[in-house]
């Protein structure tokens, strides 16, 4: 546990219940936050661009797999598929990866855009 969570656990009032990191939930919220910003982590604007619902696909994919290899070092992702039976006004990516640190637990989360609207994460 880093220092600063130990003290914010020592101080706090509910420091009698066991410390639990959810590194699953971390990294969706870590993916989540870099997903939902614009113009800093590279995932331009889309809505401008005059390609079919495939091509949108595999460049938001492509994209996507950038963002997360360059930014989220706890994991490696091991496949991106996307669904576009309700494209162009969703798509859903759905992202297999591993922890670095453990290679044979597979884990696997579902990217959300709607409506070229702030993404979800489950």
């Amino acid at each position: 546990m880093p220092f600063v969570d130990r003290v914010i656990h020592t101080l706090d009032s509910c420091a009698q219940t066991p410390y639990v990191e959810n590194k699953l939930e971390d990294v969706k919220e870590h993916i989540k936050v870099l997903m939902n910003t614009r113009d800093d982590m590279g995932l331009e604007s889309l809505c401008n661009l005059d390609i079919n619902a495939k091509n949108l696909g595999v460049i938001m994919s492509e994209k996507i797999y950038n963002i997360v290899r360059k930014h989220e070092y706890r994991i490696h992702i091991l496949s991106i598929e996307y669904d576009e039976t309700l494209a162009p006004w969703q798509f859903n990516f759905f992202m297999r990866f591993h922890y670095n640190n453990n290679t044979f637990q597979e884990h696997s989360m579902q990217i959300t855009f709607r409506n070229n609207r702030y993404c979800e994460i489950k």
